[in-house]
């Protein structure tokens, strides 16, 4: 299951976003949960890494480097 922490409605979805998993076994099942979640919102310009256990930071992809996360 996938929740987002702050004022961030899963419909606006940004940039700086906190998501949490809940109920995944592994981290790999986390992440691929994470990726399924973006895909199927069509949020193909965000990518996201863990920053903590079941917690991922959204960042907006670049094309070609990772000025993105910055």
């Amino acid at each position: 299951m996938i929740a987002t922490l702050g004022n961030n409605a899963l419909s606006t979805l940004k940039p700086g976003a906190v998501l949490t998993v809940t109920g995944a076994n592994t981290e790999t099942d986390a992440q691929r949960e994470v990726a399924d979640f973006l895909q199927m919102s069509n949020r193909t310009d965000l990518g996201y890494f863990l920053i903590s256990k079941d917690y991922f930071l959204l960042y907006l992809k670049s094309e070609g480097s990772l000025s993105g996360v910055a």
